[in-house]
């Protein structure tokens, strides 16, 4: 008797486990929860490993996590008679893809840089001339600035570099004489006329910072560096008003969280304000269907901030809060961001370079290896080892070493040059070598943005220092874009701006995704704002730009590498255990794409869709024709 019994209970605990006998059984509905989702039919693209991942047929999705994965005869029995069941007719399953250099997912995620008059953000100010761009402001000023109050303008890129030698503090002043302006020639580099000078020292900026550029008899040019750009535009700057949040940033984010959604990007994280941080939260507790996505910040408090040390003390470590709902951690914050070392191909202070480029361009940085953000080269001539003790704790430097003593870990930084990704290491170790750490071990890594052009010093500083890699203290995010796809300037008449300064030899540098594998540096495929990731994956696997030529052949990578570059290997960036492959146990962030993504002719991949996306067992898009 006691045996039969054994045996019953045996069939009755594998019975509701497989859901055949639900519907005999006394057990209320309560205690058993079925899952809600099962796909099976498919190729389910789990990124469970760095080589060789599994490639399974069907996943089932209870609450917001991965229940099961495995072949359609483990998986389709698992449903119940509310789960939804997706035939995915041998379509590809893949994680949600991660994008990391998403700032503006959000409106204001830049707004250090961000025109703004009238209490709103405006777009960046171009032209067809230099000439019409100053008639354009001098238009502005007069006519839609409030009261005197003071107005910010952000300069098309490829007119800062012309804009840094023409105009100074002298041409400000002739059409804003009264107005206070602020010119951001690019994030980190602005200039200002005489009243947003004398505002900004009304408002606690030190007159002795080095960097304000003075003249040779000693007078304010209206040449300022990073630090004293981002003073003005943290402390100086209105918050934008209210009517800007409701009418523009709010309905702004919910359309740009829903074309991420779109494409199957999961998470959009990078360097975020704090205006961000508003709409983000407003989302989440006033509108939480339409916050589509995940959004991790890295906070961008310490960006160019010459008071890092006064901000810190008061709100010590926010790493890792987060605003959770039931699809798990919507809004974390992932680290604390800091200004960029380098520029861009098509601003003023150039990619800053180990090796110098093979042209300089008028218009463009003069300087043959670019100039250092951090230090405001441009008007300084000074690299980062010719600062005194006391100009370094001017730069975002010491931002570094505060932000690792108070357990922060930088991320969303912005190299794009050798010599800032160089740099960007070697803080990170001076960081760690400090004494006074009020935190020990780091939980999350450093994480660097762009990464574009790497030479063989990068690679031999890497392992000169085992302890970037033994105790992941940093992870790199590379950009294709101004390798493969390179930016163009309509004002100065050069259609590829990469290739005309470096030469098509120093393309063979310019995110050699191969040759970093290869090395064994912790990577990942750059994402920015909402667009297809399979495009990246084809780009990634034949290196072949928008006019088809193929650019550094040797630099290719696997398909499947290329695939876990924009899933599994950037969860690691913002040091996510939960996220990036199809595990049981993971939050369950899934795509639908309309093919195989394995098996398409790589020439068409970029023409299959996300059909389907999933964030923590939520629906977040779906297409008709599923």
């Amino acid at each position: 008797m006691s045996f039969n019994r054994a045996i019953l209970s045996r069939v009755f605990i594998i019975s509701l486990y497989c859901g055949s006998v639900f519907a005999q059984s006394n057990v209320p509905s309560e205690l058993v929860h079925y899952p809600e989702f099962v796909f099976y039919n498919g190729q389910v693209l789990t990124a469970d490993a760095d080589e060789n991942f599994t490639i399974a047929q069907a996943v089932a999705v209870r609450g917001n996590r991965i229940f099961k994965v495995g072949d359609n005869s483990e998986i389709r029995p698992l449903s119940g008679p509310n789960t939804r069941v997706i035939n995915l007719n041998g379509r590809s399953l893949t994680p949600g893809f991660i994008y990391n250099d998403a700032d503006n997912a959000v409106p204001a995620g830049d707004i250090l840089k961000d025109s703004q008059w009238g209490g709103v953000t405006h777009p960046h100010l171009g032209g067809e001339t230099i000439d019409q761009t100053l008639a354009t402001l001098a238009f502005i000023v007069d006519n839609e600035g409030k009261d005197g109050a003071p107005v910010f303008f952000n300069l098309q890129d490829t007119w800062s570099g012309t804009a840094m030698k023409i105009w100074d503090k002298n041409t400000l002043d002739e059409v804003a004489p009264d107005t206070p302006v602020l010119v951001s020639l690019e994030s980190s580099e602005a200039l200002v006329n005489t009243a947003m000078l004398e505002l900004a020292f009304e408002s606690g900026l030190s007159s002795e910072h080095f960097h304000l550029q003075k003249d040779e008899n000693g007078e304010f040019t209206g040449r300022v560096g990073a630090q004293v750009a981002g003073f003005i535009g943290r402390e100086v700057r209105p918050w934008p008003d209210p009517i800007w949040f409701d009418d523009v940033a709010v309905p702004g984010a919910i359309e740009s969280l829903a074309d991420y959604a779109r494409y199957g990007i999961t998470v959009a994280t990078g360097h975020m304000s704090a205006p961000t941080m508003t709409i983000l939260n407003r989302l989440f507790h006033e509108q939480p269907d339409d916050l589509k996505v995940r959004v991790y910040p890295g906070l961008d408090f310490l960006r160019q901030n010459p008071n890092g040390e006064m901000y810190l003390k008061r709100m010590g470590n926010l790493v890792d809060f987060s605003l959770t709902d039931d699809r798990g951690p919507m809004v974390t914050i992932v680290g604390a961001s800091v200004g960029p070392h380098s520029g861009t191909p098509d601003g003023m202070s150039g990619l800053l370079s180990i090796d110098a480029k093979d042209n300089v361009i008028d218009g463009l940085s003069q300087n043959p290896r670019g100039d250092n953000r951090w230090t405001a080269e441009w008007i300084t001539g000074l690299g980062q080892g010719e600062l005194s003790p006391e100009q370094q704790r001017q730069t975002d430097y010491y931002n570094v070493m505060l932000a690792r003593q108070h357990g922060w870990n930088v991320t969303g930084i912005h190299n794009m040059g050798s010599e800032g990704i160089r740099l960007a290491m070697q803080n990170v170790v001076e960081a760690e070598q400090q004494e006074n750490l009020y935190v020990k071990e780091l939980w999350r890594p450093h994480g660097f943005d762009h990464n574009i052009e790497w030479v063989d010093e990068i690679f031999e500083y890497y392992d000169a220092h085992p302890e970037l890699k033994d105790k992941n203290l940093v992870r790199f995010a590379v950009s294709l874009t101004n390798g493969v796809d390179q930016r163009s300037s309509e004002p100065l008449g050069i259609e590829r701006l990469t290739e005309a300064q470096w030469g098509m030899a120093g393309l063979e540098r310019m995110a050699p995704l191969n040759m970093i594998r290869q090395k064994g540096v912790p990577f990942h495929i750059e994402g920015s704002g909402p667009s297809n990731p399979l495009r990246k994956i084809q780009q990634a696997v034949t290196r072949k730009d928008r006019d088809g030529r193929v650019i550094a052949a040797n630099q290719v990578i696997t398909r499947k590498e290329a695939f876990l570059a924009l899933t599994r290997w950037p969860a690691r960036f913002i040091g996510d255990t939960q996220l990036g492959s199809i595990q049981a146990g993971m939050l369950a962030d899934l795509v639908i794409f309309n093919g195989d993504i394995m098996e398409t002719p790589i020439e068409d991949l970029a023409n299959l869709n996300a059909v389907f996306t999933m964030v923590g067992g939520k629906v977040a898009f779906e297409a008709p024709e599923l």
